[in-house]
């Protein structure tokens, strides 16, 4: 028979070597400019897929985030119980990495959460659950500072010189009714 002391050092011996190395998580990197998202697992695999994040209006929110709940089948309560499959939340205002249903892959059309196909977030969220990640959002500066060079642009472009329009005025037909008598 095994004693206790003994048993316990055994199980903890088995749970330091099979445990995953601390700081050992899932790396997430989205780069709203490209529309991408990039993962990598502590053992390497790495993947790349198409996003859609949040439109104007509704951008997403650069920054470091780290998962705070995560739930295979969620429903939105804002959006009309809109499908949210395989979410993982990473921000306090309810946004998520999730799978989706839509078309539209590649450009931003969220109200905000990272949208993916349903089977790269299926991925991604077994990965998470079982290693834990780190989530960068980057690329929101260079959407910006793309746009803040268009209105300069705008604002440098000369004025168009048009020409005034003619104004419309009654035709003249020699006579007026000053002069019209009906008796």
């Amino acid at each position: 028979m095994v004693s206790v002391p003994r048993l316990f050092a055994a199980l903890a011996a088995a749970v330091l070597f099979t445990a995953v190395p601390a700081g050992a998580a899932v790396r997430v990197r989205i780069d709203l400019a490209a529309q991408r998202l990039e993962a990598v697992t502590p053992q390497g695999e790495t993947v790349t897929w198409k996003i859609s994040s949040g439109r104007r209006g509704y951008e997403t929110p650069t920054g470091n985030y780290s998962v705070m709940r995560m739930e295979a089948d969620h429903h939105s309560d804002e959006y009309d119980q809109a499908p949210m499959p395989y979410a993982i939340f990473f921000s306090p205002r309810g946004l998520a990495i999730h799978g989706s249903y839509e078309r539209g892959l590649g450009r931003p059309l969220s109200h905000g959460c990272v949208r993916l196909a349903v089977p790269n977030a299926r991925q991604l969220f077994d990965w998470v659950e079982k290693h834990g990640a780190t989530i960068e959002i980057t690329g929101g500066a260079r959407r910006a500072a793309g746009r803040q060079e268009a209105e300069r642009q705008e604002a440098e472009r000369p004025p168009m010189t048009r020409r005034p329009r003619p104004i419309y005025e009654e035709p003249s037909f020699g006579f007026g009714l000053e002069s019209f008598s009906p008796y």
